[in-house]
């Protein structure tokens, strides 16, 4: 068998790192190199919330007349448990979305009657076109 020559560009890559002369002249001609040469620490949004959350219980830690009451007392109303009643009627909210939809999910209630109409109008539509092409056609009876 023989051997065809082949011209064949060698790779313009390495294997290694670069040196650091290259990765400064890399960075120099980069657009954006300026921009994310510098380290920015910026606060997170868990850092500014505990911040207010802190800021926010420092009030309620110092109780006005000298008084020590019990945390359980400061609570506002929201945030105590609802009761049964809220409880039942969350129950049968969630069970009423699961049933008819929200604005964004449908219903199986609507999921099922999508498919009833799906199925009763592709058969209709299939009768119909088997007795227009039949008619057309002219189809063989059957004696």
């Amino acid at each position: 068998m023989p051997v065809e020559r082949t011209v064949i560009c060698p790779p313009r890559c390495r294997m290694g790192a670069i040196t650091p002369e290259e990765r400064a002249a890399v960075r120099g001609r980069s657009p954006v190199g300026g921009k994310y040469d510098s380290p920015v620490n910026r606060e997170s949004a868990y850092e500014i919330l505990s911040r207010r959350s802190v800021s926010a219980d420092a009030p309620a830690a110092r109780p006005s007349g000298g008084q020590d009451r019990p945390r359980a007392q400061e609570r506002p109303p929201a945030q105590e448990q609802p009761p049964a009643q809220e409880q039942g009627s969350e129950l049968c909210r969630q069970v009423g979305d699961l049933l008819w939809g929200t604005k964004r999910r449908q219903g199986m209630v609507e999921t099922m009657a999508k498919q009833a109409a799906r199925t009763v109008g592709s058969q209709i539509g299939r009768q119909i076109l088997r007795g227009v092409l039949g008619g057309i056609l002219g189809g063989s009876r059957r004696r």
